[in-house]
């Protein structure tokens, strides 16, 4: 679960901001709150703000740093410390995330000078939040003037034996590429799954890798998992789809020919397809793999489950009511498509999921937007999954579907870099009607419009 995470010199971030999961004093909607240890944690988050205001930038933070942990600094990220001071693009940009996976509390994060594809310091922290106490496991530092870095291991925490220790130096050493951290190296090296020692670096990594999910307004449906584990998910996702008056009564799944894609999608995108596939078939690492289309011809997965299968093709077909034919999911409305992601989101159920979505109520009804969160509460219920958006429909913005310590804005200041803070900082009555309290400029976080000088017209 996502604890909290700070940002600084990042596109519209300027100064340290900080984001943050931990429950405040609020008492209702206690069953939005997991409790590890001492620490209530809320299941749900919402982010407002005004167009151009820096909310959807939280989340481009958070995606780049959880991809530069999983991989390497991006080659387009040189120009994407914060503008607005010119001495910021010499100064290291700063990503850090508190979390709790596997049964335990880490602080992981890293700085780096993007103009100059350089990480600059990397570290690794567990936590005690009981105790109030922290416990280095890991820092990496650049020598600024020897141009090398200095590794300081927490031997006495992690029980290395001589052999891991040198494995933890030798991986320090052949870092010479300062786009790589030292926790994608490790990982990439099987002595760290194979060594007890070595395993909370496996599993901050892994959090990296598969708890965290961003789904921005381009993200392309993955997968439809959710219901094909068993006939109960499937008709369950089935109904569920139903009772938002999409006008489905069934999905099926229809296996096609791999020579039938070239007769279904436009001849520029076969021809991607094909070059990836044949890339992934003549690549002698690559064990198995799985392409996803979708687009207005359709959605479409090529998998190829081992080295030696054959591979195979699937697409979905819907069947509305009263309808003599079925429908491809190309030809549903984006309103359709967004709750097939967000049901998939809603009823996986996965244990430390933490769900990113920017834009959640795009194309949605407002009581769309707010049904799925309800029943995000519903079906997650004792379970340490997360959702967190950013939306501009202040209709759920009411005490009766979020807490105040889960509503969020953000804002330019006077130097027009973003800025976030919480609800909760204010003192607001329980009755008190958020949502209009907000469009009325309580909060702030709206648009500010200037007088338009028009020219023209009678005189």
């Amino acid at each position: 679960m996502l604890i909290r995470f700070s940002v600084e010199n990042f596109l519209s971030y300027n100064r340290k901001q900080i984001f943050s999961m931990i429950a405040g004093r609020t008492q209702n909607h206690l069953d939005h709150i997991y409790k590890i240890e001492d620490i209530n944690l809320l299941k749900l988050s919402a982010i407002y703000g005004a167009n151009a205001s820096g909310k959807s930038k939280i989340f481009e933070a958070m995606r780049f740093a959880s991809h530069v942990a999983k991989s390497n600094l991006p080659l387009d990220a040189g120009d994407m410390f914060c503008k607005l001071s010119e001495k910021n693009r010499t100064q290291p940009s700063i990503f850090e995330f508190e979390f709790y996976t596997n049964g335990s509390f880490y602080a992981y994060g890293f700085s780096a000078i993007l103009s100059q594809q350089t990480v600059t310091a990397e570290w690794l922290y567990r936590l005690y939040p009981s105790k109030d106490k922290q416990e280095h496991i890991y820092e990496r530092e650049i020598d600024n003037l020897q141009g090398s870095y200095r590794l300081n291991v927490n031997k006495s925490y992690l029980h290395l034996s001589n052999e891991e220790s040198r494995f933890l130096d030798i991986s320090n050493d052949f870092m010479d590429d300062k786009r790589i951290l030292l926790l994608n190296t490790i990982n990439k090296s099987k002595k760290a799954t194979n060594s007890k020692n070595l395993l909370c670096f496996v599993d901050v990594y892994k959090y990296f890798a598969t708890n965290l999910e961003f789904i921005m307004p381009d993200t392309v449906i993955q997968s439809f998992e959710c219901y094909e584990n068993s006939e109960d998910n499937f008709q369950s996702f089935v109904d569920a789809v139903s009772s938002f008056d999409t006008g489905i009564v069934d999905i099926k799944n229809e296996h096609l020919d791999i020579t039938e894609l070239e007769t279904r999608l436009p001849s520029g995108v076969h021809k991607a397809i094909t070059k990836t596939l044949d890339e992934n078939l003549n690549n002698s690492i690559i064990k198995g793999f799985a392409i996803i289309h979708s687009g207005p011809t359709g959605w479409y997965r090529i998998e190829q489950k081992g080295k030696n299968e054959p591979l195979k093709v699937t697409t979905i077909v819907l069947h509305h009511k009263n309808s003599v034919y079925d429908f491809a999911f190309s030809e549903e409305s984006d309103g359709t498509k967004k709750i097939f992601d967000l049901l998939r989101i809603v009823m996986q159920n996965k244990e430390g999921g933490v769900y990113i979505v920017d834009e959640l109520e795009r194309s949605l009804h407002p009581k769309v937007t707010q049904r799925l969160i309800e029943l995000f509460v519903e079906l997650t219920k004792g379970k340490s999954t997360q959702l967190i958006f950013t939306t501009h429909e202040s209709s759920i913005m009411s005490q009766d579907v979020l807490r105040r310590d889960e509503i969020w804005f953000v804002e330019k200041n006077e130097e027009n870099a973003s800025v976030i803070y919480s609800l909760d900082k204010f003192s607001e009555r329980y009755d008190r009607k958020i949502d209009k309290a907000y469009l009325d400029g309580r909060y702030g976080a709206l648009p500010i419009f200037t007088q338009l000088e028009c020219k023209g017209g009678d005189k």
